[in-house]
């Protein structure tokens, strides 16, 4: 009723009062409906491997001049119900998706206008798969002993072209970061134990989940290799001994090399073997001779030794640091 007409000012005031005490809120004017806030979105990937993330951009929004909007929540559409509010003020959001499939993503706008729903430039399906590509272990076990480990090397081919780079983790600290063309790259583990290998792919949606391409079991060596001179036929003829050979075996990691040193006593006057010849002079100076194992046996070239006494010094080591113990031989010969 216009204050005009013949009311009083009091019985008006106190009609408002008690519609403001019974609603518990002050009652503004009425206002005329506007328009519904309208929102236009979008995704900046939409093709993901699983543990990356996507952004989510507002790129307009109109019809909130009355400032009328409350909130806007985007369903990322996983199963997990993973939503995010964008608060006043905020265009952005990023959600990390860890399930594998197709994601609609949705952008819900509360108006006291009118609710509406978010419009996408591009596509709004976001989808998820797991990390591609063949990669293989070259050995599910390896050695580690007192100066090395043996290396294990993990193969890749298929490589998504989408991919920056690929990182292998080894499980024991380190991680290997290389370009999606690199065919193979190596590794000594750090500690003993099993280490699960895993494989991440990294592009601008960023790092994608591990996935496990195997396990590598470390085990220690601490065994000593064992070494053998074979003896020939002919053992006391000096053409039988310009090639020694014998045998070395290892419980562990395998024998890798020998190592010889050959000396002679000629009545007595001592010879050494200098790499080349027997040269005159003490047997210290004898030049070390070293010999690959090869499927446990192994062979050392010298010089034909004359008649007189050959002596032989040898061990064996293995491939990871292990080393036999020192043996001598003695060898009369008559020829």
């Amino acid at each position: 009723m216009p204050f005009t007409q013949p009311r009083r000012l009091s019985a008006v005031l106190a009609a408002g009062l008690g519609v403001v005490l019974s609603a518990g809120v002050l009652v503004q004017p009425a206002q005329a409906a506007g328009t519904p806030a309208q929102g236009t979105y979008q995704l900046n990937y939409t093709s993901l491997y699983s543990g990356q993330s996507v952004t989510i951009t507002e790129k307009s929004l109109t019809g909130n001049e009355d400032n009328s909007l409350q909130y806007r929540l985007v369903d990322w559409g996983e199963n997990s119900g993973a939503v995010t509010f964008l608060q006043p003020g905020e265009t952005s959001a990023k959600h990390t998706y860890t399930e594998l499939g197709s994601h609609r993503v949705t952008v819900a706008l509360t108006d006291r206008d009118g609710n509406t729903s978010g419009n996408f430039v591009g596509g709004n399906t976001v989808t998820v798969t797991k990390v591609t590509g063949s990669y293989k272990l070259s050995a599910g076990t390896t050695w580690r002993g007192p100066s090395t480990t043996l290396p294990v090397s993990l193969s890749l081919a298929g490589v998504p072209s989408n991919v920056n780079q690929v990182r292998v983790g080894w499980d024991d600290g380190t991680v290997s970061s290389v370009s999606r063309t690199t065919r193979g790259v190596a590794h000594r583990f750090a500690y003993s134990g099993a280490h699960k290998v895993t494989v991440s792919l990294v592009n601008g949606a960023g790092q994608s989940a591990p996935l496990t391409v195997g396990t590598v079991n470390v085990k220690l060596d601490y065994t000593n290799p064992t070494i053998k001179i074979t003896t020939p036929a002919k053992s006391n003829r000096g053409t039988s001994w310009k090639t020694i050979r014998g045998t070395a075996a290892d419980a562990g990691a395998g024998a890798s090399r020998v190592a010889i040193v050959v000396g002679q006593v000629r009545g007595t006057t001592t010879y050494y073997f200098n790499g080349t010849k027997w040269v005159r002079g003490s047997i210290d100076k004898s030049k070390v001779r070293y010999g690959t194992v090869k499927n446990g046996k192994w062979s050392v070239k010298i010089a034909t030794p004359k008649k007189g006494y050959l002596i032989i010094g040898y061990v064996a080591v293995d491939k990871v640091g292990n080393s036999s113990y020192a043996k001598s031989k003695q060898v009369k010969l008559t020829r």
